[in-house]
């Protein structure tokens, strides 16, 4: 695998982790109780909403990045 496939693959891939964390603490936000007890009790509102606030800036960085990788890649070609 070269540098720039690896390069895209770990954006991608910390997108989606990013994105499934951020779309799981809104729920856990919006509807506490049903996410409190799928989780066992671990993701409660208070935590849900901390999540939430701690990974906007890590998912808008990410997001920019990924939609920005081909004019990145383009300037850094091997």
């Amino acid at each position: 695998m070269t540098n720039n496939a690896t390069f895209r693959r770990s954006v991608h891939i910390a997108l989606i982790i990013l994105t499934v964390l951020v779309l799981v603490s809104g729920l856990g936000i919006a509807y506490y109780r049903p996410i409190e007890a799928l989780t066992l009790g671990l993701l409660d509102k208070t935590l849900s909403f901390q999540i939430h606030t701690y990974l906007f800036v890590p998912f808008v960085v990410v997001l920019i990045l990924h939609s920005a990788m081909s004019l990145i890649l383009r300037n850094f070609r091997d």
